[in-house]
């Protein structure tokens, strides 16, 4: 399913996120008539077990969703065989991400492991040339930079550190996420807030419900708002679902802490504008964008209505950055670090590889 098959001005779509975000269809049996490409697009966006899952397990393609599985259950078999690795060593991580939410959040883990591998790890920075010298013994080794014409930024963690099955694409964390976000939530402050939960025969450490709404929040933002960030929708929809109870002065403390309020309330006035029950989300926090920023706002929650009929573009990028995802501040600052990459690029490396390129 390609995105031309889909239109801003098609209602469909609208119809379709009631699916997933009002508690009123879910004993629906099936899809209503017309929302089988929606449904089968959300698969390509978020995969077909999170989309089969996110739709109450009606219009996809059963064997899909079946194949889907089997290879979730693959790609976490070795995401956990990596961690019992570091903890045989003693190395204490805060699993990130999708592993992390796969036991935090979901009844089953299948349901939201990363098909392509990703294992995001935040580790102290004491730790983390013992963990790449341990890893490397295991044939582990760091890729390569995009080629983008734009700038690399890399500063909260290094380029993905890859097992020799390429099964298990490791990012190695020293900040929860990109700057600003670790102005306020620091490495610290997500290993003081972490819980122990069994995964498997391990024990993984996940963040605290909180801290993991303000990365799925910031990481949407950084996605800027497009098709990369569904699954960090999804994931957010369950967890407004399943845990009301959510500190919002805490998640609202550190986000003005930190200068990303902005990211959190257009997070979460997305999440509402495409049908999320208001009983979920604290009122104070919930306010769609004013000024010129509101048309772009109409426009991004047109894309999600119509599961993004059209990439935005360089100048589409730059302009969601600057009015949604991001603030001039902060949208100036990550656009310096993007100039200056263009004329000096980060390798990306921790800093005893750069020399030798790994």
């Amino acid at each position: 399913m390609t995105s031309g098959a889909f239109s801003r001005s098609d209602p469909g779509g609208h119809d379709f996120w009631r699916l997933i975000t009002a508690p009123e269809t879910a004993g629906l049996e099936g899809l209503p008539a017309g929302l089988e490409p929606w449904a089968r697009r959300l698969a390509y966006l978020a995969g077909p077990v999170l989309a089969d899952f996110a739709l109450g397990r009606r219009g996809l393609d059963p064997e899909s969703v079946r194949h889907g599985r089997l290879l979730n259950r693959f790609t976490r078999a070795r995401q956990e065989s990596c961690l019992a690795t570091l903890r045989e060593a003693g190395v204490e991580v805060v699993v990130l991400k999708g592993l992390a939410l796969a036991y935090g959040l979901y009844p089953d883990p299948d349901i939201r492991v990363a098909e392509s591998g990703d294992l995001d790890i935040l580790l102290r920075a004491g730790d983390r040339d013992r963990v790449v010298a341990l890893l490397s013994e295991l044939g582990y080794r760091f890729g390569k930079p995009p080629d983008k014409a734009w700038g690399f930024i890399s500063t909260a963690s290094y380029l993905p550190f890859m097992s020799p099955d390429g099964a298990v694409n490791l990012d190695l964390h020293i900040h929860p996420d990109a700057y600003p976000l670790h102005r306020s939530l620091t490495t610290e402050r997500v290993f003081a807030g972490s819980k122990v939960v069994a995964a498997g025969l391990l024990e993984i450490r996940i963040p605290s419900p909180e801290h993991s709404f303000l990365l799925l929040a910031s990481n949407a933002a950084k996605d800027k708002f497009a098709e990369l960030a569904v699954k960090k929708a999804l994931d957010a929809i369950v967890m407004l679902r399943q845990q009301p109870e959510l500190d919002w002065a805490e998640i609202e403390q550190l986000a003005k802490g930190g200068g990303f309020l902005k990211q959190v309330t257009v997070f979460l006035a997305l999440l509402a504008a495409l049908g999320l029950d208001p009983a979920a989300l604290p009122a104070r926090l919930v306010a769609a964008p004013r000024g010129f920023a509101r048309r772009e706002f109409r426009r991004m929650v047109a894309d999600w209505s119509a599961l993004f009929p059209a990439s935005l573009g360089l100048a589409g990028t730059l302009r969601r950055e600057f009015l949604l995802s991001a603030g001039p501040s902060v949208a100036l600052y990550n656009n310096g670090l993007r100039l200056r990459g263009l004329l000096r690029p980060a390798s990306g490396l921790p800093p005893e590889r750069r020399s030798v390129g790994q």
